[in-house]
């Protein structure tokens, strides 16, 4: 097993068909009807509106790529509307790290981070249930008729979460300021 941390990029245009195809080729978005020509037509007009794509690379190969909308859960909250793995690399941290990436994006900007998991994955609810996610509703037929969603929501971590401090008072922590993204710049600090 390869012990190697994947690095964490934005997701680079000339390698939006690799980072497709990852996806295309699981066996969960082909039930979605995804193919590497409708994910890189999605994937341009997402990146025109501002949407944040990340990349997992180890040994010069995508290995994972993540789509996260900043304000697409209810025009308010980051949405995570996709997180996909190849599956030669299941079980490689690959998942993890761009978790990790998209959970410090989103709580940097906003209070929650919201995706949607298909019912019939049950790896993937139980990696964002481990993560802290809660299930907080159900969609029946939302995407395609017969298969439900399960919508999640993960709140920031805060002081609150934790037990008081000694002196008996607790007081959550300043959020960061919510920052714009004038003119839908990529690229942040």
């Amino acid at each position: 097993m390869d012990v190697s941390a994947p690095s964490i990029i934005d997701l680079p245009p000339q390698s939006l068909r690799d980072a497709a195809t990852l996806v295309a080729e699981q066996p969960l978005f082909e039930r979605y009807g995804a193919t590497v020509e409708a994910l890189e037509r999605a994937w341009r007009v997402g990146i025109e509106a501002g949407d944040r794509f990340e990349a997992a690379v180890l040994d010069g190969r995508i290995l994972g790529v993540a789509w996260l909308v900043p304000s697409g859960a209810f025009a308010r909250s980051p949405y995570l509307r996709l997180l996909a793995v190849a599956s030669t690399a299941a079980g490689r941290g690959i998942g993890t790290a761009l978790m990790d990436a998209c959970e410090a994006w989103a709580f940097e900007r906003a209070d929650d981070l919201f995706l949607l998991v298909n019912d019939d994955n049950e790896g993937a609810r139980g990696f964002y249930e481990r993560r802290g996610f809660e299930a907080i509703g159900r969609i029946h037929d939302y995407v395609l008729p017969g298969l439900d969603e399960t919508i999640m929501r993960k709140r920031r971590p805060s002081s609150t979460d934790r037990a008081p401090a000694a002196t008996g008072t607790s007081q959550p922590p300043p959020h960061a300021p919510r920052r714009s993204r004038p003119g839908g710049s990529r690229r942040d600090p």
